[in-house]
């Protein structure tokens, strides 16, 4: 008996230090208005964006007036297509903290430029920093013109069939709200809206990885950053997108 209250002590105390070393804030939101250019996106002390991702020397990330949604400015993304290193302009914000058994919701208005082909375009992404046992995350991205869901751990992508899905408009502002409910188990769900229609629908399911890494250390059980823009660019073309009055927040309990 002393040796199993010994056991509990240390896995309580292992779990609290886990929660409290990977806390963060659990809502963030940016209209955008009041930068100037790119670097103001990023202030150094994570109370803005962490951090910015441009892979190829082509693309760009800019403050733009000529195309918002809501006030005066957005953000304009530009990425050749990919082709071996997947092309990237995106921004990210790191340590946040998202836990397992929470809601978590997105929102945000996209503008996507032309009518060329934007298979696996990714615009949104809900996923762990950590480079080792790291939650690889869940994705929001397209494929024959259809938002879809995907993960970057080998479980199933949601699509939209195709005789009854809703294509995504182009050259005109769309509002996307993504509701994950957040589990290792196949107890989680989610829910994508397109301009007021439900276009995509999960339960049971699983969108939360295992961290191997913190098996025997007591699981994270979390994504703890949010990545926006052209988060990985289609192989098909050169992409133009804006993006404004974004928000992801906890939203409830499951």
């Amino acid at each position: 008996m002393k040796y199993i209250g010994l056991f509990m002590l240390a896995f309580t105390l292992g779990s609290c230090n886990v929660l409290s070393f990977f806390d963060g804030p659990d809502t963030y939101s940016d209209d955008f208005e009041n930068y100037h250019s790119a670097d103001d996106l990023i202030d150094g002390e994570n109370r803005r964006w962490s951090f910015f991702q441009l892979s190829k020397p082509d693309n760009s990330i800019t403050v733009d007036s000529s195309h918002s949604h809501g006030g005066a400015k957005c953000v304009r993304f530009q990425a050749d297509k990919s082709d071996s290193e997947a092309s990237k302009a995106s921004i990210n914000k790191q340590f946040m903290a998202f836990w397992e058994g929470e809601i978590v919701t997105m929102e945000g208005w996209f503008y996507i430029e032309g009518s060329k082909n934007i298979d696996w375009l990714f615009i949104f992404d809900i996923e762990e920093k950590t480079q080792i046992g790291a939650n690889p995350g869940t994705r929001l991205a397209f494929e024959d013109g259809y938002l879809l869901v995907e993960h970057k751990y080998p479980i199933d992508s949601t699509y939209q069939e195709p005789s009854s899905g809703i294509p995504f408009p182009r050259n005109q502002w769309v509002h996307i709200r993504f509701d994950i409910g957040l589990s290792q188990k196949e107890e989680g769900y989610f829910r994508v809206w397109q301009d007021g229609a439900l276009i995509l629908k999960r339960d049971n399911w699983q969108t939360l990885p295992t961290d191997l890494l913190y098996f025997t250390q007591g699981s994270k059980g979390m994504y703890d950053q949010i990545e926006f823009g052209i988060t990985a660019n289609s192989k098909s073309n050169e992409t133009v997108m804006y993006i404004d009055d974004v928000l992801v927040q906890v939203t409830g309990q499951m």
